[in-house]
């Protein structure tokens, strides 16, 4: 059965998920995530609190897991057209130098961000809602999240497909709307 991890999207700046020209990565933030989730899942993220639970920001399907150092080689944010959250360099000792000094600035957080592979989405099969989250099918409102974490269990025979049926019926695969909070002017943790 195909899995769908989901999870509260707290803080939405359009860096985790990154929504890059079109792209939906998630090299940042969610290392369980990251760490556990195999091309073929797929992850959903919902609006926090004090909206209506169910309120889906984005959804997508896994098409690659790669190594931290790898997508800073092939979408360094310092080229044209790389994407703000490749933002690690693998060191040749096999540790990570950070490349930007304003995005997760403390230890804990470059942990958390260098501990895990990149997850690369299925553009698709990937839809991102940003400011305009869509509000979950009744049929499938068994997925929403709440709470701290994430989470697979619950998960029934079907519900990857009803998913996808139900992103589909609402729009075409993409990024719709910018972010909800637009990129911080502080430094934000996960």
């Amino acid at each position: 059965m195909t899995r769908i991890l989901r999870y509260i999207l707290q803080h939405d700046s359009g860096m985790a998920p990154c929504i890059d020209n079109g792209l939906v990565s998630l090299a940042t933030c969610k290392p369980q995530i990251r760490a556990s989730a195999k091309p073929g899942d797929w992850v959903v993220g919902f609006r926090p609190s004090p909206a209506p639970r169910g309120l889906v920001v984005w959804a997508g399907q896994i098409a690659e897991s790669i190594g931290v150092g790898e997508y800073e080689q092939r979408h360094s944010f310092k080229r044209r057209g790389g994407r703000a959250d490749a933002i690690y360099r693998e060191l040749a000792d096999g540790g990570f130098e950070r490349l930007r000094p304003d995005y997760h600035p403390g230890p804990k957080e470059f942990s958390k961000d260098t501990s895990a592979p990149v997850l690369i989405f299925n553009p698709r099969a990937t839809w991102y809602f940003g400011k305009e989250p869509q509000m979950i099918s009744e049929q499938l409102m068994h997925l929403a999240a709440g709470g701290r974490g994430h989470r697979v269990s619950g998960v029934q025979e079907g519900d990857a497909a009803a998913l996808q049926n139900w992103l589909e019926s609402l729009a075409p695969s993409g990024v719709h709307y910018p972010p909800r909070d637009g990129v911080p002017k502080k430094p934000r943790s996960c």
